[in-house]
């Protein structure tokens, strides 16, 4: 389950102090490693005018070119394999008044994070968050496929409280915090986290909902979608290869689409699709090939 740290009070930390820590002595493969972080994460928290400064150096970097933040988050530093940030999170009434997009933080949206990474509460009254974990070994990935959602607890996240949350194993759902709160992160943003997919999970129906539009894989998608439409034979070649060989199912899957789109025996392409090892890729052919022969 996510994890709830229980900390003596922290001496204040830097974050070139925390970066140089976690860049030498964290293995950032092994979850219960990265916890060994969390006293330091927790003292860069006592640091009260950390966001404030790094708000104004982004300001400033306006005048030179584009902001590397945004008004969700801001870029605190990094290195190999993970970075820091500050996440803001704005309270309902900021949404009520058409100020944010409740969407755009994920509110009342049921979600895992594709990487492992620790949470503390920088500032303001906190979210509260519903807590449950799922097996994400036993999922093709199909949206719409059931989901065994098991609920763990309900967290009031204030202020110098920290969290650790699993990979693709912890799924939360977070509601708006009364005034507006932030939190600091410690991000694990390692080769794996680009093969694996975020998740969006409807709570009621106990499914799978869909993927985020922002995720690396989806954008990788919307790419190889776009390349068998206008691609050459080059394309194809490439496409194919792509198809044999990436990592990622839903890539595999978007080549197959993509090489379907300009191919002149469609079932052809299918058929190569059923032998993927996924279930997801080999399932969706199947239908296809199905569709086809209707």
């Amino acid at each position: 389950m996510a994890i709830t740290l229980n900390l003596e009070a922290p001496r204040r930390v830097g974050v070139e102090e925390l970066i140089d820590f976690v860049a030498h002595e964290i293995d950032l493969r092994d979850p219960q490693n990265i916890l060994a972080a969390a006293p330091l994460l927790s003292g860069l928290a006592e640091d009260r005018e950390l966001v404030t400064r790094r708000l104004n150096e982004e300001v400033r970097r306006l005048f030179k070119g584009p902001a590397l933040s945004s008004a969700q988050s801001l870029f605190l530093g990094g290195g190999k394999g993970f970075y820091l940030r500050a996440n803001l999170w704005p309270p309902a009434a900021d949404i009520a008044g058409g100020l944010v997009t409740r969407d755009r933080f994920s509110y009342d949206l049921a979600h895992d994070h594709n990487y492992n990474f620790l949470t503390v509460g920088y500032s303001g009254p906190g979210y509260c968050s519903d807590i449950y974990e799922y097996d994400r070994e036993t999922l093709s990935g199909e949206p719409g496929e059931p989901v065994a959602l098991r609920f763990l607890e309900r967290v009031h996240f204030r202020t110098g409280m920290v969290m650790f949350y699993r990979a693709s194993k912890d799924v939360h759902i977070q509601y708006p915090p009364e005034d507006l709160s932030i939190s600091l992160n410690l991000m694990v943003a390692d080769a794996h986290t680009r093969l694996r997919d975020q998740l969006f999970f409807d709570l009621e129906r106990r499914v799978l909902l869909d993927y985020p539009a922002s995720a690396d894989i989806s954008k990788r998608v919307s790419i190889l979608r776009l390349a068998g439409r206008i691609g050459d034979q080059n394309t194809r070649q490439l496409l194919s290869d792509l198809a044999s060989r990436h990592p990622c199912q839903r890539t595999r899957w978007a080549c197959y689409e993509a090489l379907a789109e300009g191919a002149s025996c469609t079932a052809a392409v299918w058929e190569t699709a059923c032998r993927d090892p996924a279930p997801l890729v080999a399932g969706r052919a199947r239908r296809r090939l199905v569709t086809l022969a209707a």
